[in-house]
């Protein structure tokens, strides 16, 4: 959904969904000084290298907002009076 001054985005996954503090194979999980923890974490568990999805979203948009199931989110991004002007 594009507002006036923000831009709302819902993803909704089919599934039992997550919680963002018990995602120890992701990136967010790290603590600041060992960015690639979660690496070990991963390799431990056989998984494929990655688990940068969520700190990338983060990253991205001003807000992360988390269903109570854990498998819909609401990003939402901001929009300064510049882009409100050019969009």
């Amino acid at each position: 959904m594009r507002a006036r001054h923000m831009v709302l985005y819902r993803v909704k996954a089919p599934g039992e969904g997550f919680s963002l503090d018990e995602i120890p194979h992701a990136a967010i999980a790290n603590p600041p000084d060992d960015p690639i923890g979660h690496q070990r974490y991963r390799d431990e568990l056989g998984l494929r290298p990655g688990g940068f999805g969520v700190l990338l979203t983060q990253s991205f948009v001003d807000e992360l907002i988390s269903g109570e199931k854990g498998n819909e989110v609401l990003l939402v991004k901001y929009l300064d009076s510049l882009s409100r002007r050019t969009a």
